[in-house]
């Protein structure tokens, strides 16, 4: 799940986890748990320490997944602001290890910034709602480049899960029988790539 604070990535990744027989992590979190309050954090360390102590922790995730995992990601997780190189890895990863569903309140950009500023200057967090919003515009076209499927987030979280379940459950089938036949070749001590590559030629 990518996008924006304030799009409700978090609650509709607890919806759809579910739906799909997936865990559900939430990257933000993790990082709260595993190493610090992230406010306190950039305070102490600064921006850049916190992207790269970020990317770390998103890793560690990935790496101790037993199973498929629904992602909740932090709303920098793909912004390039500071450690180019490490959001640059990110945005890799994210491409390469799963389908990207991005949130956002409305497909009027405007009323989307709006909705999102609003909701972040009243979450109690000393955040200036204008900033808000000029982040907002700022970023979204970044999140729409990474995003295979977009979604309103507007109404009923659980509503929004199901549509967005309707939208990538035929890929995620994919995705598990591509997974356990990679798992059956590399068993067998043979190359999963070549094996892939030669039945993709195969069928061209």
């Amino acid at each position: 799940m990518i996008g924006p604070g304030g799009v409700g990535k978090t609650t509709t990744a607890k919806q759809l986890a579910p739906r799909l027989g997936y865990d559900c992590i939430d990257l933000d979190d993790y990082f709260c748990e595993q190493v610090e309050n992230i406010r306190v954090f950039i305070a102490n360390y600064g921006y850049r320490e916190y992207v790269i102590a970020n990317a770390r922790c998103f890793r560690e995730i990935v790496q101790n997944c037993k199973r498929d995992t629904v992602i909740s990601l932090s709303s920098g997780f793909l912004i390039i602001e500071e450690a180019a190189e490490v959001v640059a890895a990110n945005r890799e990863d994210v491409q390469r290890l799963g389908t990207t569903v991005l949130l956002t309140p409305s497909h009027d950009i405007q009323k989307a910034a709006d909705i999102v500023a609003k909701r972040q200057s009243e979450r109690g967090l000393g955040l200036n709602e204008q900033k808000e919003r000029q982040k907002f515009l700022a970023r979204i076209q970044v999140y729409e480049r990474f995003a295979q499927h977009i979604e309103i987030s507007s109404g009923d979280p659980a509503d929004i899960a199901d549509r967005i379940k309707r939208k990538i459950a035929p890929q995620s089938t994919v995705d598990g029988i591509r997974a356990g036949l990679r798992q059956i070749i590399e068993d067998q001590g043979q190359d999963a790539g070549s094996f892939f590559k030669e039945l993709g030629a195969r069928h061209k």
